[in-house]
């Protein structure tokens, strides 16, 4: 067995289908845990990608008042494989990119809570733009105040795109290079290596995420979802919590997400072809703990009414072409057993333009 899942390939009516079953010793673990995402901490960067000062301290305080527990990444990672116990309401904190904001304005105030994260450095940015990003040596800082330092490529491509002309060989060998020598540099530069993977734009394609498992890494997209037994350790869904989505209206009932037992996933492929328009998501979940008629998916932000094929099987598809670019089928479902708490799963496709591009 593939460490983390077993993976096979079967037809499901739309050819190929690509099948993701958690292992027995995973399924017994009932850990949830909700991963944030943050990048900026700043009112004049982005805004997508930014929370403020302000923002981030609220939601830290929120977290505080209403009972969540901030834990460390390898401690959930190690919770979702039924290795440790952690609190009911978990949540782990995460930064991409190593801007110099995280550490001027985001550094105090994690601090002054006392709470664990995570930063998924950019190797090659670091020390080449000054004021931008941040130094090696703050990088070393943070991680001599506890902070743990990951991966996330040497230069935040898209890691799925393959060059003019290149083949599946060279495409893969890149891949290979790309994170091992952020991870060499970060081993260097920090004198860890967690071997714990955040794909830019948390982009990926199925190879892609093979490699990674490959390599003994853990990767860490950006598609929604609670984190526990049931995920797909290739690709941990993370929360984002900056731009239209720091609203704690909403992120609250996100930080209390729970993991949708997920028994198999079948799809073709994460990266699509220009012309499939409507991919198709098929679900196999253990339906104990939800009522069948509550669990609802989106498409766009649309509601998209799931079709049950089995007592435990059900299948969505996009009614209309999806546009190009990131795409994702978000789907959630009330918890029986935990009120006011919900089972969440999404999958991030990819679409690219007739050329083989799309934006950022």
């Amino acid at each position: 067995m593939k460490k983390g899942l077993l993976i096979a390939i079967l037809a499901i009516g739309v050819g190929l289908g690509f099948a993701l079953l958690p292992p027995e010793s995973h399924a017994r673990s009932d850990a949830h845990v909700s991963v944030l995402l943050y990048h900026h901490v700043s009112d004049s960067t982005p805004r997508v990608t930014s929370v403020t000062e302000a923002e981030l301290r609220e939601h830290l305080q929120y977290l505080k008042d209403n009972d969540f527990t901030v834990i460390d990444i390898r401690d959930a990672i190690a919770a979702a494989r039924g290795e440790k116990e952690i609190p009911e309401k978990s949540v782990v904190i995460t930064f991409d990119d190593a801007y110099q904001n995280i550490f001027t304005n985001g550094r105090p105030i994690l601090n002054e809570f006392d709470v664990p994260w995570t930063l998924f450095v950019t190797t090659d940015p670091i020390g080449s733009r000054p004021g931008q990003y941040m130094s090696w040596d703050q990088i070393r800082e943070l991680h001599e105040e506890g902070v743990v330092i990951a991966n996330h490529s040497t230069d935040h491509a898209h890691l799925p795109r393959r060059l003019e002309g290149e083949s599946e060989r060279a495409w893969l060998q890149r891949m290979r290079e790309n994170i091992l020598s952020a991870e060499k540099k970060i081993k260097d530069e920090v004198g860890v290596s967690y071997k714990l993977f955040a794909y830019p734009y948390g982009e990926y394609n199925n190879k892609l995420a093979d490699l990674v498992e490959e390599l003994g890494f853990i990767g860490f997209g950006q598609h929604s979802g609670g984190f526990g037994a049931y995920s797909d350790f290739r690709a941990i869904p993370r929360f984002a919590a900056a731009g239209m989505y720091a609203n704690l209206r909403t992120l609250g009932t996100k930080m209390a997400a729970l993991n949708l037992p997920v028994l198999e996933a079948h799809y073709s492929d994460t990266l699509l072809d220009h012309n499939d328009t409507k991919p198709v998501l098929e679900l196999v979940v253990d339906t104990d703990d939800f009522h069948r008629n509550q669990l609802n998916c989106f498409i766009r932000s649309q509601p998209h009414a799931p079709e049950w094929i089995e007592d435990n099987r059900f299948r969505i598809q996009a009614s209309e072409a999806i546009g190009i670019g990131r795409q994702r089928y978000n789907c959630t479902a009330p918890s029986i057993s935990k009120p006011g708490r919900f089972f969440w799963y999404s999958i991030q496709w990819i679409r690219p333009d007739a050329q083989g591009s799309w934006p950022d």
